[in-house]
């Protein structure tokens, strides 16, 4: 069952609301591989819903929840006389707005709301014409990039009258999230997470700092569990958290460690480096969860990769991941963090530039991660690459759980 799963090479975008809370995820596939998962989703219901359950799952607030999934269908599987497999709970279907809009289809739309399934008219520009579509979805997506603010003002006006939630898509930084959220936006998609925001003068936090000094010694090969646990104690809460998960069942040691450098000892430095890493980046509690949960993914599906591949060393795809992402967390310009943590020129040019085998792979990452649609994985590793991501996922989930301190 995984195995054909990982033939479809599906990721996933987050959809966000107002408060920047994860509401659903929008899975994407390369469109050769459409027809495939139209067919899967007709399949096996038990399946379906194992699946998709695990790829839109996520560990928030405490506990694991599953989130709907927007999926982009064609008119032939809206017009297939059976329902799909799929709960409507978990599946939100889209259609392009670029088809006729004829009786058959209204009426194999209306037929999926009556069942319980919310529609979404995707890439939507108004049209007097689209007015029953309007009263029969549920959300319409708005590709912002296509148009001037004013457009997107009236294209919101148009549908005002409709009972539909407004998303934006194509978000791609925070001042374009900001201009939509002014508009009355009430869900958000795009890339806007990951890139930074430009604060003139912003100062570090001391838990920020503490991340710097952290990270720029685990760059050191040579530093000492001394050096380690003296940085990391300055921080009480990344210490208590630390020691709570090398004392945790996950490690089952014979005896409770009571020291950091106890605890480096006892586990070795890449294990202590990865998890000192991890809850560092956690100290940032004004950003959201899924920041730090898209960090997770990029650095263990790049790790994953490099081990299978045995091209990139995979502690260095580990890290490489985790830095490429920290100037959005820390708000920081990332050639000023770059320099401040004193990385090596082949990270440096594989964060930059993508270049050499590590930037390479990291590139090959991002656009999986984001569905890019011209990026073309050769055959060879098509499943290495979604089997990876696949158990990013999962590995995230289990990180967050162990991060926020639930059941240690």
């Amino acid at each position: 069952m995984e195995e054909h799963f990982n033939q479809l090479g599906l990721s996933r975008q987050p959809i966000f609301d107002r408060d920047l809370n994860v509401v659903a995820y929008e899975l994407l596939y390369q469109s050769q591989n459409g027809n495939q998962v139209e067919k899967f989703l007709h399949g096996d219901q038990e399946a379906c819903d194992v699946l998709i359950n695990n790829f839109t799952s996520i560990y928030d607030s405490g506990s694991l929840k599953s989130l709907p999934a927007f999926l982009n269908v064609t008119e032939g599987f809206i017009k297939t006389e059976s329902l799909p497999s799929l709960s409507r709970h978990n599946l939100v279907i889209e259609i392009k707005n670029d088809q006729p809009v004829t009786e058959e289809l209204l009426a194999s739309l209306r037929k999926y709301s009556e069942a319980g399934y919310r529609i979404v008219l995707d890439d939507f520009t108004y049209h007097p014409d689209y007015n029953t579509l309007l009263e029969i979805a549920h959300v319409v997506k708005i590709d912002i990039s296509k148009y001037s603010q004013s457009e997107v003002s009236a294209q919101l006006k148009n549908i005002q009258r409709f009972k539909v939630t407004a998303l934006a898509e194509k978000v791609e930084n925070h001042s374009a999230y900001d201009r939509c959220h002014q508009l009355g936006f009430r869900l958000f998609q795009g890339n806007f997470l990951s890139q930074p925001t430009k604060i003139q003068g912003k100062k570090l936090s001391s838990n920020q700092t503490i991340v710097i000094h952290l990270l720029a010694a685990l760059q050191d090969k040579d530093v000492t569990p001394d050096v380690l646990a003296d940085i990391t104690s300055r921080d009480p809460l990344l210490t208590f958290k630390l020691l709570r998960i090398v004392n945790s069942a996950r490690y089952n040691l014979p005896t409770k460690l009571e020291s950091l450098t106890q605890a480096i000892v006892a586990l070795g430095m890449n294990e202590i480096n990865k998890w000192a890493t991890l809850l560092a980046l956690s100290s940032n509690d004004d950003k959201p969860s899924e920041l730090i949960r898209q960090i997770l993914i990029t650095a263990r599906m790049s790790e994953c990769i490099a081990y299978k591949t045995e091209e990139v060393d995979s502690e260095l795809a580990f890290l490489t991941g985790v830095l490429s992402m920290l100037d959005a967390l820390l708000e920081i310009e990332q050639k000023t963090l770059l320099e401040q943590l004193s990385v090596s020129d082949e990270i440096e040019l594989a964060i930059t530039r993508y270049e050499g085998k590590t930037g390479q792979l990291l590139q090959a990452v991002n656009f999986y991660m984001i569905g890019q649609s011209n990026f073309e994985l050769p055959t060879a590793v098509k499943e290495v690459y979604s089997e990876a991501y696949f158990e990013a996922l999962r590995w995230s989930n289990e990180t967050m759980q162990m991060m926020q301190g639930s059941h240690l």
